[in-house]
């Protein structure tokens, strides 16, 4: 005897696809009622990991002391984006694009110097 199979063929529902910047936005939403953490964050990595790291790596290049410059209006301009309470849709994406900063800057320098 010969026993057919049965193929179940199972279609999935369209699901609306949230876009990569709809998910941040959310988590930026999300992270309204922890705007004293995002105070910190910024205040304590920036000062302690991030600008050390990459000041150091910039002292071999000419650009040092434009840099310094950089680095400190980068550090101001998110200390006063957080004390003025800003969204923290634009805190974060100001600490997320100062920290972006801070490492493609002595990475391009160390590129292209030679």
């Amino acid at each position: 005897m010969v026993q057919s199979t049965n193929i179940k063929v199972i279609t999935k529902k369209d699901k609306t696809s949230i876009s990569l910047k709809e998910k941040y936005l959310n988590f930026c939403d999300e992270q309204l009622k922890n705007r004293m953490l995002w105070y910190l964050v910024p205040l304590i990595s920036l000062t302690t990991t991030i600008m050390p790291i990459s000041i150091i790596a910039m002292s071999y290049f000419e650009g040092y002391l434009a840099f310094i410059g950089l680095s400190m209006f980068l550090f101001f301009g998110n200390i006063i984006f957080n004390i003025a309470q800003l969204h923290t849709r634009y805190t974060i994406s100001i600490y997320l694009l100062s920290v972006i900063i801070h490492f493609i800057i002595p990475i391009l320098y160390f590129l292209f110097s030679f």
